[in-house]
């Protein structure tokens, strides 16, 4: 697939899953054999169930999430995408956020992509500071 088409992908996911709560559009977006290499139930769960799974629970924790597509590069078959998600008021006008009382945290994710799927995926972000924010790890 063109690189076009790998960085669409990704970006529906963004949209659909995460932003929109769709999980339904993991089975297109999914390989059956998916592997979330560092997710928050990492290996646990393979395929289209890890990430509705992984996104039903930070929607839970989070329902006013709105993860932004900060930059999306692509090398052969891997997309690279630099995201901000945030939590607060938001309201969506010509695809853009419009963001109030808010906090907020970025990210990386590497995604490997074959056929029009993503079949694995690594991602980094500030845990500790998600698990201290929701009172689950101790405060220095």
């Amino acid at each position: 697939m063109s690189d076009s088409a790998n960085e669409a992908v990704v970006r529906r996911a963004i949209e659909a899953i995460w932003n929109r709560g769709d999980l339904d559009v993991a089975d297109d977006l999914f390989a059956a054999d998916y592997v979330n290499h560092a997710g928050v139930i990492t290996d646990l769960l393979l395929g289209p169930e890890a990430i509705r799974i992984s996104a039903a629970l930070h929607r839970l924790a989070f329902p006013d999430l709105c993860v932004v597509v900060e930059e999306l590069s692509t090398d052969e078959d891997t997309v690279v995408l630099r995201w901000t998600a945030r939590r607060g008021s938001a309201a969506r006008t010509d695809g853009s956020a419009v963001l109030s009382n808010q906090k907020s945290l970025t990210g990386i994710t590497r995604s490997r992509l074959a056929g029009g799927k993503i079949i694995e995926s690594w991602t980094e972000w500030d845990r500790i500071g998600v698990l201290r924010e929701l009172g689950l790890v101790p405060t220095e």
